[in-house]
């Protein structure tokens, strides 16, 4: 199962990686990876992904989903 978010900044992806992780993908690039898609969507509401594009618009976007369940499957 893939999830996707339609970020400001394009689309950003949750999916399961070869090695059973979930990866934060975003233009092509696995931008970490975590045990669970619940904590990857976490990192992503936190804005602790490691990419600078989306990181550095923490505080200014009010509308990340707070939860995977928010997230649309693909």
């Amino acid at each position: 199962m893939m999830w996707v978010y339609h970020s400001p900044i394009g689309n950003i992806f949750i999916k399961r990686l070869k090695d059973g992780r979930y990866g934060m993908v975003y233009k092509g690039v696995v931008w970490e990876s975590c045990d669970s898609p619940q904590a990857e969507a976490d990192n992503v509401y936190m804005h602790v992904t490691g990419c600078y594009d989306w990181d550095r618009l923490d505080g200014t976007i009010y509308d990340v989903p707070h939860d995977l369940s928010e997230w649309e499957t693909c």
